[in-house]
């Protein structure tokens, strides 16, 4: 601490500062022969200048301490920030090698499965990183691709079954008219056979590429409103006789005071519900009553197909949506084999699902499809 007392003209009076300092109040800077000793880090003060009666004061602080804190502050937080930018890098080495293992692993994955294993997998570790995500969406993309295989080897498989039967039985029917014509008899009977089981083979490949069609055919037609109510009316109407020549009956019920428009394909729905009454008819016994159903539930239209045939039992029930699965292992009732597959496909189509449930006895098919909105989102209603 310095301090100096003046008279009224600047005499020195008692203090050990020499020269009053210019001006008066609080000032920074060094004081005339405040003589610091050699530890001392700086000369300068922080000093007042007032008048104490009628005399000048001056009383100073060499500002060391100040000046060190300041000097300490800086180093610390040079020091901090060395540590805070080491322990960043290594975060970031850490999370750059995670993230290079992560994506040696996907490429792993990917090399894997071009060179055709279908059951490659990235580990998934429930992360929110962008890496994660991919792995999560790359895993999906691999669950799909294993199912398209599956369901590919299993159409190769079940269509080399369903024809190699009617391909036996047409070239023995060939062999036999051949036979019947070198010994100049009549080989129009074994003609007609070779001819029937040839219509089988291009039904069985009609009923393949039908399928194909269905799940390769994009979403850019599914841009039509469609009325499921007339599409329900016109199928009833239209398998009504041939359910009456097989002793059963086909019947309708539509939920009055809705409207039932969907936004989807006009054809592939009609070709759903087709398929739908063709199988009740064809799977249902004599007597059997085939009912056809319209109601609606908040945004979604339920179509809903019931019969009173065998069913199917509920270890069978996820397998009678694939193509060319039969109940009937043996595979020697006629027909393609497609059973509900296009039906699946369709309605994976139109964004909807669809599920079989028992009817006790009989089955139940229920479809839900998404109802058309209009631009604000609101159903139509009538």
């Amino acid at each position: 601490m310095q301090q100096r007392l003046f008279d009224d003209g600047d005499t020195l009076l008692v203090g050990n500062i020499q020269t009053i300092p210019s001006g008066t109040g609080l000032q920074i800077g060094p004081l005339d022969h405040a003589t610091a000793s050699p530890e001392d880090f700086t000369k300068e003060y922080i000093h007042f200048t007032g008048y104490l009666n009628d005399k000048k004061l001056t009383v100073g602080l060499r500002l060391d301490l100040l000046y060190r804190t300041q000097v300490l502050v800086f180093r610390t937080l040079m020091l901090s920030g060395f540590i805070v930018v080491l322990t960043m890098l290594a975060f970031g080495y850490f999370l750059s090698e995670r993230s290079l293992r992560r994506l040696k692993e996907i490429e792993t994955a990917l090399s894997l499965t071009s060179e055709g294993a279908s059951g490659v997998r990235i580990s998934e570790r429930g992360g929110s990183s962008q890496i994660d995500r991919i792995a999560r969406q790359m895993n999906e993309h691999f669950d799909r691709l294993s199912r398209m295989i599956a369901t590919t080897r299993n159409k190769a498989a079940a269509t080399a079954h369903d024809l190699k039967s009617p391909l036996g039985r047409a070239y023995l029917s060939l062999e036999r008219a051949t036979s019947l014509a070198e010994r100049n008899e009549d080989p129009t009977d074994a003609l007609a056979d070779t001819q029937s089981e040839l219509e089988n083979m291009r039904v069985i490949f009609e009923s393949y590429l039908q399928l194909s069609r269905i799940e390769a055919a994009g979403t850019e037609n599914l841009t039509t409103r469609v009325d499921l109510r007339e599409l329900a009316i016109e199928m009833v109407d239209t398998f009504a006789p041939i359910a009456e020549d097989a002793g059963q009956s086909a019947q309708i019920e539509v939920e009055e005071g809705q409207d039932f428009l969907v936004m989807g394909d006009g054809q592939m729905l009609q070709q759903l519900m087709a398929n739908l009454v063709e199988n009740a008819v064809t799977h249902g016994p004599e007597g059997n009553v085939i009912f056809v159903r319209l109601s609606s539930a908040g945004t979604h239209i339920f179509l809903t197909v019931a019969d009173r045939g065998a069913g199917i039992p509920d270890d069978s029930k996820e397998r009678a949506f694939e193509p060319f699965h039969r109940l009937d292992e043996s595979r020697s009732k006629p027909g393609s084999g497609l059973g509900l597959a296009p039906v699946r496909a369709i309605v994976e189509k139109h964004r909807g699902s669809v599920a079989l449930k028992d009817d006790h006895p009989g089955l139940i098919v229920e479809v839900s499809l998404p109802a058309f909105a209009d631009k604000d989102g609101r159903q139509d209603h009538v």
